[in-house]
């Protein structure tokens, strides 16, 4: 079954097509799906908006920085607003997965040292 994709915007350097969102203050936090135009392809972008006087939701092109909580919150936005493939959250299952019994397995050994 195909993922279903919802034209939020569109620009000049790409379509940003599904948005998963974390707001704090003036601040909107993002983890998006975008058809990058020149490129002829999807990308999943993390991106930065800032609420400026006169221009809502400004995009801030520069890294985002976030806690962890914050990014809890906003894959969990980006999941229910389809910004992944199923198969990309089946990939990002099994690597917490896979991760999780290597931080048992090495927390283990560490108390047995």
């Amino acid at each position: 079954m195909p993922n279903k994709t919802e034209l939020i915007k569109d620009t000049k350097y790409c379509e940003i097509h599904n948005q998963g969102r974390y707001v704090d203050n003036n601040y909107t936090y993002c983890i998006e799906k975008i058809y990058v135009k020149k490129l002829k392809r999807f990308e999943i972008r993390f991106s930065l908006y800032k609420d400026l006087t006169g221009h809502p939701e400004k995009y801030i092109a520069r890294s985002l920085d976030v806690t962890e909580l914050e990014l809890i919150s906003l894959l969990k936005d980006a999941i229910e607003k389809n910004v992944f493939t199923s198969e990309m959250i089946d990939e990002m299952s099994k690597l917490l997965s896979s991760s999780k019994k290597n931080s048992i397995t090495y927390y283990h050994t560490f108390i047995y040292l």
